[in-house]
């Protein structure tokens, strides 16, 4: 009995043994496959190895390539593209005029110091003044305007509006459009000249249409229907395509002389490529307005009265009347007359902000002319602390648009005009979609 359990012991040790060393030489194999150096790896090189069949070595390079070996990694997440929301409630007031000189004295000709203060008024408002060609690609869904806005227009083409306008609207950087008759181009006198019109274009002047003749563009003049049609045709295409070729530009915008036409000509003049036409009818345009007839507010050099009309917005008066306050006004000792959250321009994470207004270096104010004014809501109902002389107003949801404009007006007696300041601040819409990040 003694003697079969001792065979046993050995038959086992043996088995054993050759199990671990074929372990062994399995595992030396993999060390060095992995590049890993072993104690035994010089005695191991002498050795011969032992010859694979096919099926171990296949079984043997799904275990090293084995995605088992590998660092998990975490997913990586797409950040989701921005929303963008287009604002159809802006309210867009286009301007328009003629000739400027030193002395006014006509309905089409304005003095250049009044010209001067006009522009002085809109930039002191806060107003942006923004190219027509913005509110084209506003109309066609591609970006937003502020929610109000203003665009400046002159018409004719003559010298006054790079004499005495340019250096106006440079010096405030704000764009414009001039629209030019073929037959009063570059023709000396009192003609803007190619390189003055290409100088301009240089700093935010944009190139428009106005015939060929500036004649009315329904005086038929004896004309038969037939040849009505073909000089119709001449005055809305010539003229295009002069401009294109001299100035090197898609002129896709035509002010209609005197402002008359009819919708057949509106038409016409959409199928050969314009894409806004304006008019001289004393109407501010919206989302709504007709991308043919655009109103525009004709400034007269002897009459405010249009301009006042232009610059008023939404029932709040013009910028000739009000006394604005720029957001970084000071008092004497350099603190802020006005302390705005969130500040101008600022960029916030937060949606759904609190904005306040803090009026206590103004002395005193009449709490029952306040009003708070946000882009998209209106006149809104903010809560005023006489203690602090703060206005408060917490936005009812979240923005979903980049940028809030916002205006505050008061009077601070009875007898005065209203004060009006105006900000806008940025929203971090990137950052509010953004997906939280992994742990």
């Amino acid at each position: 009995m003694r003697f079969l359990t001792i065979c046993l012991l050995a038959a086992l040790t043996g088995l054993f043994t050759t199990s671990c060393k074929r372990l062994e030489a399995k595992l030396d194999r993999l060390a060095r496959l992995a590049g890993i150096t072993t104690p035994g790896e010089e005695v191991a090189k002498k050795k011969a190895e032992p010859v694979l069949t096919p099926e171990q070595q296949a079984l043997e390079a799904k275990v090293l390539n084995s995605a088992v070996f590998e660092a998990a990694k975490p997913e990586e997440v797409a950040p989701k593209a921005t929303a963008f929301e287009l604002n159809k409630s802006s309210v867009v007031a286009i301007l328009g005029y003629h000739d400027f000189k030193e002395r006014g004295g006509s309905p089409m000709v304005i003095a250049a110091s009044k010209f001067a203060e006009q522009m002085k008024a809109i930039k002191e408002s806060g107003i942006p003044v923004i190219p027509l060609s913005d509110v084209l690609e506003w109309r066609k869904g591609r970006k937003n305007i502020p929610e109000e806005a203003i665009v400046i227009t002159m018409d004719d083409g003559w010298e006054g509006v790079y004499t005495h306008a340019y250096p106006v609207l440079k010096e405030h950087g704000f764009p414009f459009t001039i629209y030019l008759y073929k037959k009063y181009v570059n023709i000396g006198g009192r003609s803007l000249s190619w390189e003055q019109i290409r100088e301009m274009m240089k700093h935010g002047c944009e190139v428009g249409s106005h015939s060929v003749s500036h004649e009315s563009l329904r005086n038929k003049r004896g004309r038969t229907d037939a040849d009505q049609q073909l000089w119709l045709l001449g005055e809305l295409k010539d003229s295009k395509e002069f401009l294109e070729k001299n100035l090197g530009i898609a002129c896709t915008s035509f002010a209609y002389p005197f402002g008359i036409f009819d919708d057949s000509t509106m038409e016409l003049a959409m199928q050969l490529g314009y894409e806004t036409l304006v008019t001289v009818n004393n109407q501010k345009v919206t989302w709504d307005s007709p991308m043919g007839k655009l109103g525009r507010y004709i400034i007269h050099g002897e009459s405010d009265t249009n301009f006042k009309l232009a610059t008023s917005f939404r029932g709040r008066g013009d910028v000739a009347s009000n006394h604005f306050l720029t957001a970084s006004a000071k008092d004497e000792q350099g603190n802020l007359l006005v302390e705005l959250s969130p500040a101008p321009e600022e960029l916030v994470k937060d949606r759904q902000p609190t904005i306040q207004a803090k009026l206590a270096r103004l002395g005193t104010i009449l709490p029952e002319t306040l009003k708070m004014r946000v882009g998209g809501m209106g006149t809104v109902p903010a809560n005023y602390d006489p203690a602090s002389m703060s206005v408060t107003y917490r936005l009812p949801y979240r923005l979903r648009r980049e940028d809030c404009a916002v205006t505050l007006s008061f009077k601070r007696a009875a007898d005065q005009p209203d004060e009006v300041v105006s900000w806008r601040f940025k929203v971090d819409l990137a950052a509010a979609y953004a997906p939280a990040k992994l742990p």
